[in-house]
């Protein structure tokens, strides 16, 4: 298993009560699986993504990622595991609009330390899978929303991830952009990259392997068949 949450809980202080909005979360991912978590809003899919994502911790309960207990890490140690572990795609692509795409997808190889020589290599590598080579030096505002989300997808597969993490990644594109993206996705799992997508699009889901529902804090199906 690359990722087991077991009993996750999430909860916010609000005044004097608490809002409970993961509620005893057991979630097994098989290293390579292409997994959707499909909920409406407000059902704690993004919550649940922020957890998966080290983005935020559990209140309660068992997170291992690669058999690191996520619950006992330090803030610089998530950070770490982010940057060296986890590709991120987001509906609003997250890109820094006054840089070009190539040095948008260089970017988290500068945090890890990586020489500039090389780290362009790879974004030019990354940016050349996914059809964007003739695109390198423009800029956000030059580009598509499609190709906005092509280069998001390069810039988390640069690093290289054990995990793609998509949250709602066709949320703000037209459907043939959404399903070139999807296309994509799938010749990224084919080379053996688990991906985990958050979606409340039944369409998009079942583009994965597995679907499991998320609904006022609850997950069916997290656990894999014995």
């Amino acid at each position: 298993m690359i990722l087991e949450m077991h009993d996750i809980c999430k909860d916010y202080p609000m005044g004097k009560s608490v809002l409970n909005v993961l509620k005893n979360i057991d979630l097994s991912v098989e290293e390579g699986e292409y997994l959707a978590i499909m909920g409406p809003s407000g059902s704690g899919k993004t919550t649940l993504m922020n957890v998966i994502g080290c983005l935020d911790t559990p209140t309660s309960g068992s997170y291992l990622l690669d058999g690191v207990d996520i619950k006992g890490c330090s803030d610089n140690k998530l950070a770490d595991i982010r940057n060296k572990r986890i590709g991120f795609v987001f509906q609003s692509f997250n890109l820094l609009p006054k840089m070009t795409a190539l040095d948008n997808v260089a970017l988290p190889l500068l945090y890890q330390g990586v020489r500039r020589k090389e780290r362009r290599a790879r974004a030019a590598e990354a940016l050349k899978m996914v059809g964007l080579e003739d695109r390198m030096n423009f800029r956000q505002n030059q580009l598509s929303g499609g190709q906005c989300q092509r280069v998001a997808i390069a810039r988390a597969m640069a690093i290289n991830p054990g995990i793609l993490l998509a949250d709602e990644p066709t949320g703000a594109l037209d459907s043939a952009s959404g399903e070139q993206v999807m296309d994509l996705f799938h010749q990224i799992h084919e080379q053996g990259t688990t991906i985990i997508m958050i979606t409340h699009d039944r369409n998009i889901a079942e583009h994965a392997e597995r679907i499991v529902t998320i609904r006022d804090g609850v997950l069916t199906g997290g656990e894999l068949d014995a």
